[in-house]
């Protein structure tokens, strides 16, 4: 292989024959080498899979292969599962299966649910989304949003998206179940009854007291 390729502070790449370049075309391959030069050797191939290429490079793939819904800031995994479903959704996109395959990259339990498919029926040519949300994931209004611009993508031109309903799994549960002791006291306060006869006994008790007093006067010393 006549190109050559080396490692300094950057990848610098060379398609250039050396036996037979102009300095034309050195200065060209200079102006354009920024876009393949700074990176290694098979970064350009690795750039058309979903599962290699580098994530700055990934929402370029993903424009290029039509995904309808994409935002960088989701989790990696979630961008390269929007961009590898994008080809199949297409291929039956405006049927019922592409709903499937539009939102099951999102990352959430999502049904389908359409009007013929419930008692009593609904609206006709309606359909809503049964949403469950794992637990520990977050559902935020950014989500809603990207969920419905979604559907009505793949959706055919005739059908409308209703509602969405949501629910959270949830772990084992604990009871806790406490008691609580009262106690409760009454006091009745009335009138006393009068007294009408006074009896005294007939013990005497005698009880002496000595009482002393001591004084101290305290004076300078002369």
């Amino acid at each position: 292989m006549w190109w050559t390729a080396t490692f300094e502070e950057q990848w610098v790449v060379s398609l250039l024959p050396p036996s037979s370049t102009t300095p034309w075309e050195t200065a060209l391959d200079l102006v354009d080498a920024d876009l393949v030069a700074r990176d290694p050797v098979g970064l350009i191939a690795a750039s058309r899979s979903v599962a290699d290429v580098p994530l700055p490079w990934l929402p370029y793939l993903a424009e290029e292969r039509s995904v309808d819904e994409f935002d960088s800031s989701w989790p990696e995994e979630r961008q390269r599962a929007m961009t590898a479903a994008s080809p199949d959704m297409h291929r039956v996109k405006g049927v019922r299966p592409a709903l499937d395959r539009a939102l099951a990259p999102m990352g959430y339990q999502v049904t389908v649910v359409e009007w013929f498919e419930v008692q009593p029926t609904r609206q006709r040519y309606t359909f809503r989304l049964s949403v469950t949300i794992d637990p520990g994931r977050k559902w935020l209004h950014e989500d809603f949003l990207a969920m419905i611009r979604a559907a009505n993508k793949a959706k055919n031109a005739h059908t409308k998206l209703e509602a969405i309903e949501t629910r959270r799994n949830v772990g084992p549960a604990m009871i806790h179940v406490g008691g609580l002791v009262r106690m409760h006291e009454t006091v009745r306060v009335g009138q006393l009854p009068e007294v009408s006869t006074l009896r005294i006994g007939g013990t005497i008790h005698v009880g002496v007291v000595i009482r002393m007093t001591q004084t101290i006067r305290i004076k300078s010393r002369d």
